[in-house]
Formats: C-alpha cells, sequence, structure tokens
C-alpha cells in the first residue's frame, strides 16, 4: 500500500504540472473552449487520483462503495466550474471571461460551512453515508480550491481573498491532503449502529 501511495502521490504532482502547461502554455491554450475542457478534465483527474489515495488507507469500506464515492467525487471536482456560467449568467464561454466576482462554489468559506454542518448530523444521526460523503466534497473542493488558488488564492468570505499560493506550494498541499484527510476520517469516524451501517451497505 505504502508503494502505491508513493506512485499516486506521484501522479498528482504529474498531473497538475502536466495539466497547467496544457491548459495554459500549450499552442491550443488561446482557444476558450480548449482551455475550459481542458481545465476541467485536469480537475477531475486530480479528484479522482485524491480519491483513490484517499482510500489507499485503511477506510474499511466495501470496494462497490469505494468505487461510488471515488466517481462522486471525480465529477464534484469538476462541476465546481459551472457557478461560472451561474455568475455569467450565460452559457457561452465569450462571457465568462467577462465576469470578474466569483461563483459560490468557489468560496471555499461555502464549502466549509457545508462540511462541518454534514459532519455533525452525520455524528448525531451516526449515519455513515453522510459521514463518508462529507469527506468526499472535501477531497473535491480543495483539490479544485487549492489548484485554483495559484492564480487567485482562495476566497474566505467575509473575509477576502488570500495571496495566490505559489506553484509548488499548491502541489504540495495536492500531494498531501487527501492522506490527511484519511486519517482525519478515521481519528473523528463516529461509533455506527449495525441497522446504519446495513442502511449504507443497501445504498452502495
Amino acid at each position: 500500500m505504502k508503494l502505491i501511495r508513493i506512485i499516486l502521490t506521484i501522479s498528482i504532482c504529474a498531473t497538475a504540472l502536466i495539466g497547467d502547461y496544457i491548459v495554459f502554455k500549450s499552442k491550443y491554450s488561446e482557444s476558450l473552449v480548449f482551455r475550459a475542457f481542458a481545465d476541467s478534465t485536469v480537475h477531475a483527474s486530480i479528484g479522482f487520483l485524491s480519491a483513490v489515495q484517499f482510500f489507499s488507507h485503511e477506510i474499511g469500506l466495501t470496494d462497490q462503495a469505494r468505487l461510488y464515492n471515488i466517481a462522486f467525487c471525480t465529477i464534484i471536482s469538476s462541476l465546481i466550474d459551472v457557478d461560472h456560467f451561474i455568475a455569467a449568467r450565460s452559457f457561452r464561454l465569450k462571457d465568462l471571461t467577462k465576469v470578474k466576482e466569483r461563483g459560490i462554489f468557489h468560496c471555499t468559506s461555502y464549502w466549509i460551512l457545508l462540511k462541518t454542518v454534514l459532519l455533525i448530523y452525520s455524528h448525531i444521526t451516526r449515519r455513515l453515508d453522510i459521514y463518508i460523503l462529507t469527506f468526499m466534497l472535501t477531497l473535491a473542493y480543495t483539490s479544485h480550491h487549492v489548484r485554483d488558488a495559484n492564480r487567485r488564492g482562495l476566497w474566505l468570505y467575509p473575509f477576502g481573498h488570500t495571496p495566490p499560493f505559489s506553484k509548488y506550494f499548491y502541489i504540495f498541499l495536492l500531494m498531501i491532503l487527501p492522506s490527511i484527510f484519511a486519517y482525519l476520517y478515521i481519528v473523528m469516524k463516529p461509533a455506527v449502529h449495525k441497522q446504519t451501517v446495513r442502511y449504507y451497505d443497501s445504498i452502495v
């Protein structure tokens, strides 16, 4: 497992570096369609690798549950960019370049609040499905926000934006956060009733 984690960590680093080059510095980067598609693909790829690295730890779910949650994290990592269209009130890519404010899904404070509510709820109800969902959402938004922070910083409402992260710092965070969240998942895991476990297994 340690070898797999090392490989996944290197893969996250390589995906971020190569992805940034393809999106911003390749000969196709002037195309808005290409940049939008490539950027979303890189976000999804990092979300996928982050989820796989998370589950390389002793999380204790079935293989089927892991696959569903990895797919969920991958999709959410990319779909966060949907709020660009919401902020622009348009589906035309040209209109997105005119938008100065960031969408709600790029507000880190929003996700922290949502995560906190879900964590509290999962502990009160002892719902394992909500608990793991919370960590998949956390992996998705942190991988997305940290990568975007290289250009625009984190949006911590109501305090404003942090300074942009350096490339090496944001890549370092992408590499270590999945393992940190896996450790927190194990340490903070609520005591789950057998009935709740059966309910969760019936879902996944």
